[in-house]
């Protein structure tokens, strides 16, 4: 039996459910579903993850419709070995995918727009007030500064689950299908180039002589990781700012 066909029967037999779920139920999160595959004990922190994409999958897990929730299964085995210590470079992959979202939110959203918030006029991709109070992750606009505040303050782990839940968001309010589906191909291409961050490297040293069989069965870190508390206090680095994707989009809206 191929690999291939092998995952898709095991794709098939696993729903993901929010939560960390249930392996006697086939029922787990993107999360612990990772450390299945990884043959780490039931948990949705596992070793072998990426901080900063347990930070983003997580909140898109349990924030998006069951049908699109399946639609995360195939990354699993992609976030094996991601603790890599290359988290701040997936940070600022989010800045690029922002500048890409950003714009079209703008749009979509242009009707909710409250001239009267004080303090938000010098700053258009915040102006919108988002009325979709129906929506269980609030508006878009409090979405969008908890997403500016966690980059102003450099806390890329916050900054993760900041734009998942800005993603989920603008899938659950989406003006139309088509645009609940283009917010929804962002959220996975923005996961699918977080999961590409460091990937070379990974292969290498899994092929090196370094990697022992237990340790990538085990899903052990083949590098040194970040720790969550030092991440979150580091200094920055030069990178493209989520600020500077703002002043681009002022001045595209400007023109």
């Amino acid at each position: 039996m191929s690999v291939n066909l092998k995952a898709e029967r095991l794709y098939d037999q696993i729903e993901l459910v929010r939560g960390v779920g249930s392996r006697n139920r086939g029922q787990l999160c993107i999360m612990s579903f990772v450390a299945y595959l990884a043959g780490e004990r039931h948990t949705d922190h596992p070793r072998t993850a990426s901080l900063f994409i347990h930070d983003f999958a997580i909140p898109l897990n349990d924030g998006i419709p069951t049908t699109l929730r399946q639609q995360l299964k195939p990354f699993a085995p992609r976030i094996i070995g991601t603790s890599d210590g290359h988290d701040l470079q997936r940070a600022a992959v989010v800045s690029q995918m922002m500048g890409e979202v950003f714009p079209k939110a703008m749009r979509d959203f242009a009707h909710s727009l409250e001239d009267s918030q004080p303090g938000l006029r010098n700053t258009p991709l915040f102006s919108f007030a988002g009325s979709h109070n129906s929506a269980p992750t609030g508006s878009i606009a409090s979405h969008i500064r908890a997403v500016r505040d966690a980059d102003e303050q450099g806390q890329w782990l916050l900054l993760a689950t900041r734009v998942a839940q800005l993603f989920v968001a603008l899938v659950l309010c989406a003006p139309s299908p088509a645009a609940q589906q283009w917010y929804w191909a962002k959220a996975l291409e923005l996961l699918d180039r977080l999961c590409d961050v460091g990937a070379d490297h990974r292969a290498a040293t899994i092929g090196s002589e370094k990697a022992t069989p237990a340790s990538v069965q085990r899903g052990s870190p083949v590098l040194a990781a970040e720790h969550k508390a030092d991440l979150q206090k580091i200094e920055r680095r030069p990178m493209r700012k989520i600020s500077q994707v703002f002043r681009a989009v002022r001045d595209f809206v400007s023109a």
